[in-house]
This record gives structure tokens, sequence and C-alpha cells, in this order.
């Protein structure tokens, strides 16, 4: 199994979220816009939406920890 790296693209306030991997990159900007990079080029749409559901997840995680 890959090692994930979830991480904020940019130090500034925003959305953005990277998610990589080996064989993996998913990146966002102002949860408007993103792209996934993936090994299966036939899976590659499916990948982009869990990236989606994963990074919503993060910020839902976020917005809990701080209060």
């Amino acid at each position: 199994m890959d090692t994930y790296i979830i991480r904020k693209t940019y130090p500034l306030p925003g959305n953005e979220i990277e998610i990589t991997s080996e064989n993996l990159i998913y990146s966002e900007l102002m949860k408007s816009y993103s792209g996934c990079q993936s090994e299966s080029m036939k899976n590659n749409d499916k990948i982009h939406k869990k990236c989606v559901k994963i990074a919503n997840l993060i910020r839902d995680i976020e917005k809990l920890n701080i209060k």
C-alpha cells in the first residue's frame, strides 16, 4: 500500500488541499478547480471523486479540531 500525504498546498488561507503518493497526485484550488493524475486511466474519474470527498473530510476535521 502506498503512503499518502495530505497537506495544504499554500500557506495562505483557503481551501487548497493536495493529496500525493507514489501513484497519485490530486490538487485543488479554492475548492472550485481540482485535478487528479493516477496510474489507472480507466478509474481516474472515480479516484478524482474519492479525493474530493477526502479533501472535504479533512476540512471538516480541521473545523472540529479548532473548537
